[in-house]
């Protein structure tokens, strides 16, 4: 019903004067670019006054040259070009405004004053002034955040930025599309699938992020993977399954960790732990054989005495019960490498000795890794998970990357 009424609108019109027809139909079509360039504009010109203005003198003076003809024609352009970047490229907007005006005066001197055009323009483009600043951030920041899609980077315009020719942006309620600085509304479902999901946006996390006891939403294996690109090696327990190995040895570690982990894993009491921290500071083995023909409680602690293969890559105690757990957790302390296991109480006692932890888990909670595809909220936000990729949340902090 409102494109009927359009078009008699325009028929009417068109009767009456065909020009104003016309230019009708061209502002109808052009409709969703004029708002987009409109809004830009509006931005740019609540940031600063330099770059507006440099581009309506280079219009200016593309106008009112005394040129005529193919040279005219292309100082119009010129002008036209400085004014239509203005909103996306300032910095670029300002070269070309110079130049235009370098261009557009007529005198003797014209080699000169092209020359130094040129130095100005050059000028005009390093000075600092408004622009994009763009980063991968954890957290979009307040205001109208601009998207750039390609490289996964969330952007604001403010002074000190870089021009930007691509980009996706709300601005108030409406949403905007520029593609190579051609800028039109688009519709909420087009900027959606355009700017992707969030974890295109989010920092890539470095092995010091990973701490703690931390949830991880996906198959074994894929933990795996992670423990041993981040870390180099990795420690598995319980149901993970990883090549088999005697993994450390309590004559290569310090007193202090291996009394700590054996006190941890075997639950030995006070006066136990007192013992065992005498005869691992005496290492010999022969003396903690003898002590444990008295003491039958030391016969286990004896097999993690020597033997220990130190395994390349993610490996797993051959060790049985315990004293698998004991292994596991010493070699993860000693190499200050990650536990990976599907154990609550192993996770719980890693992460009580100071290891990190990645607990195999049904749904992400407190420090969490989840893997693609899936979709869960986040900060008060859906964010959706592209296969192949995974979301972190480490400290408060959200990261992401390709597997």
């Amino acid at each position: 019903m409102r494109r009927a009424a359009l078009f008699v609108a325009l028929a009417a019109l068109l009767l009456i004067s065909p020009p104003l027809a016309v230019l009708a139909a061209v502002l109808y079509a052009a409709r969703y670019y004029i708002y987009a360039y409109s809004a830009l504009w509006r931005q740019l010109v609540k940031c600063e006054l330099y770059t507006p203005a440099l581009s309506a003198l280079g219009a200016a003076g593309a106008l009112l040259s005394p040129y005529s003809g193919a040279a005219k024609a292309l100082l119009l352009a010129m002008g036209a070009v400085a004014v239509y970047l203005a909103p996306t490229m300032p910095r670029l907007s300002r070269a070309v405004s110079v130049l235009t005006l370098g261009m557009a005066v007529e005198t003797p001197a014209k080699p000169l004053v092209l020359v130094l055009a040129v130095a100005v323009a050059y000028l005009a483009y390093r000075r600092s002034a408004c622009g994009f600043i763009c980063q991968r951030t954890a957290a979009a920041p307040d205001g109208d955040v601009y998207y750039d899609a390609r490289l996964g980077l969330v952007c604001l315009f403010a002074k000190g930025g870089r021009d930007l020719h691509s980009f996706f942006v709300k601005l108030g309620g409406s949403y905007i599309r520029c593609f190579y600085s051609i800028c039109r509304k688009v519709n909420e479902e087009a900027f959606r699938r355009g700017v992707g999901t969030l974890d295109r946006y989010l920092p890539e996390p470095a092995a010091a992020d990973f701490k703690g006891l931390i949830h991880f939403v996906g198959p074994p294996e894929v933990a795996l993977k992670l423990v041993e690109r981040y870390f180099g090696a990795g420690v598995a327990y319980g149901a993970v399954d990883a090549p088999p190995a005697r993994l450390a040895s309590l004559s290569s570690a310090s007193p202090e960790v291996a009394v700590a982990v054996l006190e941890t894993a075997l639950g030995l009491t006070p006066e136990q732990t007192a013992l065992v921290k005498d005869l691992l500071s005496r290492r010999s083995r022969e003396e903690a054989a003898a002590w444990s023909l008295r003491y039958p409680w030391l016969r286990p602690i004896l097999e993690l005495w020597n033997g220990g293969a130190e395994p390349r890559g993610v490996a797993k105690s051959a060790l049985p019960g315990r004293l698998g757990l004991a292994d596991a957790l010493l070699y993860a302390k000693a190499k200050n490498v990650p536990l990976v296991t599907d154990s609550g109480e192993a996770a719980q006692m890693a992460a009580g000795l100071g290891i990190t932890v990645f607990l195999i888990a049904d749904r992400p909670r407190g420090n969490f890794v989840v893997v693609g595809p899936t979709s869960l909220e986040v900060g008060g936000r859906r964010a959706e998970v592209a296969a192949g990729r995974f979301l972190a949340q480490l400290g408060g902090e959200l990261y992401a990357d390709d597997l």
